[in-house]
């Protein structure tokens, strides 16, 4: 009986589902097309994903140049590579886990020259895109969004 415990332990860390409750399990095997997953703050989201990706890696059917994660924080692109990084046991290369800025600054970096971009381009932080606005607002084709009279002077109408 203990053989088989441990063997089923075994079978399931290799599988990628340990430590997972049920919903989670489900998730992280979910076969092929797409998956949504909608769940509150400390439901374990983020350990889903990591399990998911490493499950489609070792069972193969991604390659990790195939698998991208993408987050809106920096520290949670971070942590996804971590998590990520250990349950795979012999780490992965070209698996793009990072923030949407981060992956739209790279994709960019490797089309510029077929979009017409330099390839020196440098991205906006958003102090200079304050005073970009400020510099260039009015040189912009908005005319069909200004209005055309003051509501507050009956006059302007």
């Amino acid at each position: 009986m203990a053989e088989q415990i441990s063997a089923i332990s075994t079978s399931t860390s290799v599988t990628g589902l340990a430590g997972l409750n049920a919903a989670q399990q489900a998730a992280v095997a979910h076969g092929d097309g797409p998956l949504l997953i909608i769940a509150g703050a400390g439901t374990g989201k983020t350990t889903v994903i990591a399990h998911r990706i490493a499950h489609l890696i070792n069972s193969r059917r991604a390659r990790p140049e195939q698998v991208l994660a993408l987050t809106f924080t920096e520290k949670a692109a971070a942590e996804m590579e971590r998590r990520v990084d250990l349950l795979v046991p012999y780490g992965f290369t070209d698996t793009w886990i990072s923030t949407f800025h981060a992956f739209g600054d790279r994709v960019l970096r490797e089309h510029a020259l077929v979009l017409g971009l330099s390839p020196d381009f440098r991205l906006l932080t958003v102090p200079e895109q304050v005073i970009f606005f400020q510099e260039h607002l009015f040189e912009l084709p908005l005319d069909y969004f200004r209005p055309l009279g003051s509501p507050l002077r009956p006059d302007t109408a």
